[in-house]
């Protein structure tokens, strides 16, 4: 079971593992204070070795950006208690949370030790809640700029396939080193969730097809 307190006023934040291998910090998407829905990979990932960060946080909220710095803030600190660096936590981000993660970067040029993006939104609504705006285009040239792996689900019916593979040229052609991963999953399986029509939200997931697709994302997220 994660440990959960709260890392900024109003806002919770869940910890997976205890290990030492390093820190993942996984932001979820768009619903607000979601946090539970990442329970199953946030656990996924943690057996890999890693301590585990899920935050809430309301991508519609005023306080989007200084909740997601904070996050990213506390991920920093837990890794300076594993005598880890403050650039050396790997950023994950799903859906509009893997938009706010790549928009971290590239706008404020924070250094991070990885970039793992499911799924994530790159059209002219998604904004990034750093900017405001939409990801530039073109990306700048970043100092910090770390590697980017995308992870695209091939049955998504949320943000198109085409779309994430779209954004990882676009990377590539800007001079980051980015590379995709097609798995065989929908906009929710991909972070071992499924969407609860009843709750209109996700839900931790309980199929074995979910879960499997869950641990290859945990694979990919514990590469180095």
């Amino acid at each position: 079971m994660p440990i959960t307190e709260e890392y900024t006023p109003g806002r919770l934040i869940d910890v997976h593992g205890d290990g030492d291998r390093g820190v993942v910090l996984l932001w979820h998407g768009k619903g607000a204070s979601s946090r539970p829905e990442l329970v199953g990979l946030g656990e996924a990932i943690a057996a890999h070795g890693f301590r585990v960060a899920v935050p809430d946080w309301d991508w519609d909220a005023d306080d989007s950006s200084t909740a997601l710095l904070a996050s990213l803030s506390y991920a920093r600190r837990l890794a300076g208690g594993i005598s880890a660096g403050p650039q050396d936590v790997v950023l994950v981000g799903w859906s509009l949370g893997g938009t706010a993660a790549l928009g971290l970067v590239a706008a404020l040029d924070e250094p991070v030790a990885r970039l793992v993006l499911l799924a994530p939104a790159d059209a002219p609504g998604a904004l990034v809640p750093f900017t405001g705006e939409p990801l530039p285009d073109p990306f700048p040239d970043r100092s910090a700029r770390p590697e980017v792996e995308l992870v695209v689900p091939v049955n998504d019916d949320v943000v198109p396939p085409d779309m994430v593979r779209g954004l990882a040229d676009r990377l590539t052609a800007a001079g980051w080193s980015a590379t995709s991963t097609d798995l065989d999953a929908d906009h929710w399986s991909v972070a071992m969730t499924r969407f609860d029509v009843e709750a209109d939200r996700g839900v931790a997931a309980d199929d074995p097809a979910a879960l499997a697709v869950g641990q290859r994302v945990a694979a990919i997220v514990a590469a180095s």
